[in-house]
Order: structure tokens, then C-alpha cells, then sequence
């Protein structure tokens, strides 16, 4: 019988950050990855999957409603020292998990609808590439869940390093499955291929956390519990969904431009994002010390984590600014095969780079608030914020002629405005008492 292992000490930032960090950039490099073998189909294709990627960020934020509600409680059970807790939390969030997944198969007949709504003509070869994609992506969805889940559980742990080696070995089956099944399959084929490669991760960490006897149990679904979770994971899923929703009409904007400005977006979010999975690694780092401060009652220490993690943060995002706003053209050109579609990316990105130090802010002090349970006051901040990016948008790009990169610049400026009130938000917020830790799920 595997033994709960109950020396686990308390992660420094640093020591959850660079695992993170390393997983992201390998999460992005399947994006990266995928629009490179999608690119030798064509800048249709290019586009195709830079539109339905809006909708590939719904999954994603679904699935991080029990991943943010587990990491949270994990983490606070670790700070106060009841990882006998642990087990119970991770059951009732794998319960979730599927119920989400399966529940994703609803969304099927919504596919058409959704790429109109994006801006692609009903029955164009666009359209039906990005339907491909979609309606895979969406029938896969219970393993994606699934993996975000199990890796809830590590980040909540700080077993971040563990977490990394599990996401190196499904990059490996990711980019392996990529050529074989986009050449029977086409474009679906790069979903297929996250598919079963993130249903590879979450069956090898949930062994690695079995074997060490933080396993999930045979309880039921517990319906306060799920509620508890939820309750914390959903206002951070609600903004993301917001957020892909306000981009969904910004693409209606975006097209209008012509499409090689829409495939310039999709591979811009996908570049961009090498800088985004930094924050997104100190936001980790953030919660779980957060998290696990709060469980131990200690808020003195859970603010100065999380300004620590907001310094940090904001000062590796200047040096990969300046990289990425020299590099943009080169970058581009390995990706597209036309000088629109890299004129288009290269000004989406560079403009981008100049609030990349709000991006950070506005990432880090998102995950202390979810590390402290309370998430809906950034739930407000970045969905305000974002929503305002379309009347911007509108008035940069039309009443204003700035046209395609007037949208660009809308996209930045709500950026600097949610990271300053996300700092603001964060500051104010710790002057109230806090809420008791949370008690063990009852199943």
C-alpha cells in the first residue's frame, strides 16, 4: 500500500516558477509546432486554425475551472498541513473534470455558428478547415480536462519539477503524432494529436501521484465539495471565456482587414506567448504560495509573495520584449508563406511588446487572488477590461484610420489598464479579513 508522503516542505517562488515556466514554453511550443505542420497546408489553414483558436482557449478555460479550484485547495491543505486532505480535493475534481469534458459535446452543433460569428463565409474551404479542427478538439475534450485536473494537483503540491518531466514526454508524443496523423487526417490531425498526447500526461501523473499515496479515491461525487471548487475555478474560467468571446468579435473586425490579418493573430498569440507562459509560471507560483500562506493563517507572508512574484515577473518581461520586438519579422517569415501575413504579425507583436509589463501584473496578482480563493474581483477586472477592447477597437480602427493595427494598439491599451488595476485591486483587497481556510471535502 503506497504511503501519503508527509515531509513535503513548502516550495520557494523560484523553485514553482522555472518547471512552469519550461511547461509553458512547451505547451506553446504544441501551438507553435502545430501551426508550422498546419502552415505547409496553407495560409487558409493558417487561418483557419488562428480563428477556431479563440475557441481552443474555451477548452482550455473550461478545463481550468476544477484545475484552478483544485490547485487552490491543494495548496491550502499543504499550508496547513493536511495533505490527508489532498485526496478527497483531487476525486472530486477528476468528477468535475469529466462531467466538463463530456458536457463539451454539446457544444458540437455550435461549431458553424461559431466560425460565422468569427467572421469565415458559411461553406468556404476556411470555414470547413476550422470545423475539422474544432468538432476534434471538442470530442476529445474528457483527457484535456482530465490532464488539467492531475496538473492541479502539482501545482497546488509545488511538484512542479515532477509536472515538467510528464510535459516533456507529451511534447515528445505531441510532435510525433503530429506528421502521422496530419497526413491522413489533415488539420484535425493537430488536434488529435493534443488530444491523445495530453491523455498520455494525465494517465502518467495520476500513476506518479498513486504511487505515492496522493492518489483519488473510490468516493462519489460529493455535491458540496464540486461546489467548493468550482466556486473558486469558475469566475477564472467565466473572465477567459469573456475574454475569448470579446476576441471572437474582434474578429469580425479583424477580417474585415483581410485574412492574412487574422493568420497574422493566430501565430502572433502563438509567439506572444513564449512571454505569456512566463507570467502564466509566476501566476502558478503566485497561487501556490499564496495558497499555502493562507492555509497556514500567515497573510503577512502571502502578500509578500505575491509582490515578490509581480517584481520578479515584471523585470523578465523587459529583456523578452526588447527580443521579440527585434526578432518579429524573422520569426514570421518561418511561419508564413506571405509578406501580408508577416507584415500583419510583426505589427500585432510589436506593439504588444510595449505592455508586456502589465500583462505580468495583470497574470500574477490574477493567481494570488485564485491562490487566496477569492477570485471575482479580477473576474470584473479582466472582463470589463477586455470588453472595453471592442468600442477601442472600433473607433482606432474606423472613425480614427488606423485601420488593422488600431485594433493592435486597443488590444495593448486594455492590457495596461487591467494589469494597473489588477495591482490596484490586489493592495486594497488584503486590507479585509480573510476568509478560514477551507475544511476537507466531506467525501
Amino acid at each position: 500500500m503506497a504511503v501519503i508522503d508527509r515531509t513535503i516542505p513548502r516550495p520557494s517562488l523560484w523553485s514553482v516558477v522555472w518547471p512552469v515556466v519550461a511547461m509553458g514554453w512547451l505547451r506553446q511550443g504544441y501551438l507553435l509546432t502545430d501551426s508550422w505542420f498546419v502552415g505547409r497546408l496553407g495560409d487558409d489553414a493558417l487561418a483557419a486554425i488562428g480563428g477556431s483558436a479563440f475557441a481552443w482557449w474555451m477548452l482550455l478555460l473550461l478545463a481550468e475551472l476544477p484545475g484552478v479550484g483544485v490547485h487552490a485547495l491543494v495548496a491550502q491543505h499543504v499550508g496547513a498541513e493536511r495533505l490527508d486532505l489532498v485526496r478527497g480535493t483531487f476525486t472530486q475534481g477528476l468528477w468535475l473534470g469529466i462531467a466538463l469534458g463530456v458536457g463539451l459535446l454539446a457544444l458540437l452543433p455550435a461549431v458553424p455558428w461559431y466560425l460565422a460569428a468569427v467572421g469565415f463565409a458559411a461553406g468556404s474551404h476556411t470555414a470547413a478547415l476550422g470545423t475539422a479542427f474544432l468538432s476534434a478538439s471538442l470530442q476529445g475534450g474528457v483527457p484535456v480536462v482530465l490532464n488539467v485536473v492531475v496538473g492541479g494537483v502539482f501545482r497546488g503540491l509545488g511538484r512542479t519539477r515532477a509536472a515538467l518531466g510528464i510535459t516533456v514526454l507529451t511534447f515528445v508524443v505531441n510532435a510525433a503524432l503530429l506528421p502521422v496523423l496530419i497526413r491522413p487526417l489533415g488539420i484535425a490531425g493537430a488536434a488529435w494529436a493534443t488530444v491523445l498526447a495530453s491523455a498520455v500526461g494525465a494517465c502518467i501523473g495520476l500513476g506518479w501521484l498513486t504511487v505515492r499515496g496522493l492518489g483519488p479515491t473510490r468516493a462519489q461525487p460529493h455535491a458540496a465539495s464540486i461546489a467548493r471548487i468550482a466556486a473558486i475555478g469558475g469566475p477564472v474560467s467565466a473572465r477567459g471565456i469573456a475574454f475569448c468571446f470579446v476576441y471572437v468579435l474582434l474578429g469580425r473586425f479583424i477580417v474585415q482587414f483581410g485574412e492574412a490579418q487574422m493568420a497574422g493573430l493566430g501565430i502572433g498569440h502563438r509567439v506572444e506567448g513564449l512571454a505569456y507562459q512566463v507570467c502564466v509560471a509566476f501566476e502558478v507560483g503566485a497561487a501556490t504560495l499564496v495558497g499555502q500562506h493562507v492555509g497556514a493563517r500567515d497573510l503577512v507572508g502571502a502578500r509578500r509573495a505575491a509582490h515578490q512574484a509581480a517584481l520578479l515577473c515584471s523585470a523578465l518581461m523587459i529583456p523578452a520584449a526588447l527580443i521579440l520586438f527585434v526578432a518579429a519579422p524573422a520569426i514570421f517569415d518561418a511561419f508564413a508563406s506571405t509578406e501580408a501575413t508577416i507584415g500583419a504579425g510583426t505589427a500585432y507583436l510589436r506593439i504588444q511588446t510595449a505592455v508586456f509589463v502589465f500583462m505580468a501584473l495583470e497574470a500574477v496578482y490574477g493567481g494570488a487572488f485564485a491562490g487566496s480563493g477569492r477570485t471575482v474581483a479580477p473576474f470584473w477586472i479582466v472582463t470589463i477590461g477586455t470588453v472595453a477592447r471592442l468600442p477601442l477597437a472600433w473607433l482606432l480602427a474606423w472613425p480614427l484610420g488606423l485601420g488593422a493595427r488600431g485594433i493592435w494598439i486597443a488590444i495593448a491599451l486594455s492590457t495596461m489598464g487591467k494589469g494597473i488595476a489588477s495591482a490596484s485591486a490586489w493592495r486594497r483587497r488584503w486590507a479585509l479579513p480573510h476568509p478560514m481556510a477551507p475544511q476537507a471535502p466531506s467525501r
